[in-house]
């Protein structure tokens, strides 16, 4: 770790360490750094937040949020900021969007920036649009030097050890049917069986793709390279995509803005026949006419979903995924995920589940607003689609002041397939 020395370094930790050197513990697998490092900058970022939300409450859950988000992002830690640049950096970009679900719109939120920002009033571009300068990690890393500690609640102190603990009993949690990890609060050990099950089923049937059924598609497309006997049969048939796939790897990537996209796909409408949707995913190339049937992206449940909890982020219990999903548990009937190892029985699953998928969000907006530009440029300045609603003005208006599968540690949440799957 390569450090800036003329950068604010935080050495009021305690046990002697500054909250660069707890950081980098908890990037060399550290366990116990972990929790040292949430006593030891809360206070810092809790008197940080202040001086920007009225309301401790909301202070609070930037500040709890921003610790959640440098544990599943320690990868990113870059050599050329300081570990506390970084968290800073991440704290900024949570900051930001509790100050743009706060104020209704981006407009509103730089209103309210400007006033406190006595002297440094430049804007600076970012993937969400232009945001004032005081909000970025550097700034504000040396603000909290300045800022006056305020000591966490006990609430606040209970709820974080709670998820903290979480967070790291999840390194030897059991394994879903996909073997990703369950994340701890919304595993029950009734679903273990068929969690049990499903992953011996998904293993034999991973292990047959694998040695029986992939060396047989790899041949037999080659023999269609090649254009030997049965080549054209197997073309008419449909070549193999996984075959397919490998051969042209990277040349079958398409570069597109996904904020352009208004239509979506809906495989049960499209292949409504079961037997056919299995055949059809070995094809490379679908026969029929599959594409008519597709549906306008902002009406699909997942996107209704995602646009719930963004909208209502600022409390989830006015959601109407929160009222569903506490419908389903009244009713004797809670939402059970055994592929993801989720059981959503009570109110405190069911809050922590939406929690889940808007912390994934919230690290959608850090990995492109509180980092540098070093990935490929094609991964670069991608602003997540529901951000739009925000810069329109509409988030979270009139509701006041996963998931699925968690990350591994040290990697992004987004990096989970299963996050945005089922809802």
């Amino acid at each position: 770790m390569v450090s800036n020395d003329a950068s604010p370094s935080h050495t009021d930790c305690t046990d002697g360490k500054s909250l660069d050197a707890l950081i980098v513990d908890c990037a060399d697998g550290d366990d116990a750094a972990y929790e040292r490092l949430a006593r030891a900058a809360l206070p810092r970022l809790l008197g940080l937040s202040a001086r920007f939300l009225n309301t401790p409450q909301h202070g609070e859950a930037v500040c709890q949020d921003t610790l959640l988000l440098a544990w599943r992002n320690l990868s990113g830690l870059d050599s050329s900021m300081t570990p506390s640049q970084w968290l800073y950096g991440i704290f900024a970009s949570r900051l930001y969007n509790q100050l743009l679900a706060l104020h209704g719109s981006q407009q509103g939120m730089m209103r309210h920036v400007s006033a406190l920002a006595t002297e440094d009033t430049a804007m600076v571009d970012s993937p969400t649009g232009p945001r004032p300068a005081l909000l970025s990690g550097a700034n504000l890393a040396a603000m909290a030097q300045q800022a006056h500690a305020l000591a966490p609640s006990q609430r606040l102190l209970v709820e974080l050890s709670d998820l903290i603990t979480a967070e790291v009993a999840q390194r030897k949690a059991p394994l879903t049917p996909t073997g990703e990890r369950v994340y701890p609060p919304l595993f029950d050990p009734a679903l273990r069986y068929r969690m049990f099950r499903s992953r011996a089923a998904f293993r034999v049937k991973e292990g047959f793709k694998r040695y029986l059924g992939r060396p047989f598609e790899d041949k037999l497309f080659q023999r269609w390279l090649d254009s030997k006997a049965g080549s054209t049969l197997l073309e008419s048939q449909g070549l193999p995509r996984r075959s397919v796939e490998a051969y042209l790897d990277n040349t079958l990537d398409i570069e597109i803005d996904p904020r352009v996209l208004s239509r979506g796909f809906d495989f049960p409408a499209s292949f409504p026949n079961r037997t056919q949707r299995r055949k059809i995913s070995n094809l490379f190339i679908w026969p029929g006419d599959w594409d008519l049937a597709t549906p306008n992206l902002a009406d699909t449940q997942r996107q209704r979903f995602i646009r719930d909890i963004w909208n209502h982020r600022l409390d989830l219990t006015a959601s109407e995924s929160y009222a569903e999903l506490m419908t389903k548990h009244a009713q004797g009937n809670p939402l059970r995920l055994h592929h993801q190892g989720i059981l959503l029985d009570s109110e405190a699953r069911i809050l922590a589940y939406l929690k889940r998928y808007q912390l994934y969000m919230e690290d959608m907006s850090t990995s492109l607003q509180g980092r540098p530009d070093t990935g490929p440029p094609r991964h670069r300045h991608r602003s997540p689609w529901w951000h739009d609603q925000d810069q329109q003005g509409v988030a979270s208006a009139g509701h006041g002041a996963n998931p699925g599968n968690p990350a591994r540690h040290g990697e992004s949440e987004r990096n989970s397939p299963a996050l945005l799957g089922s809802a």
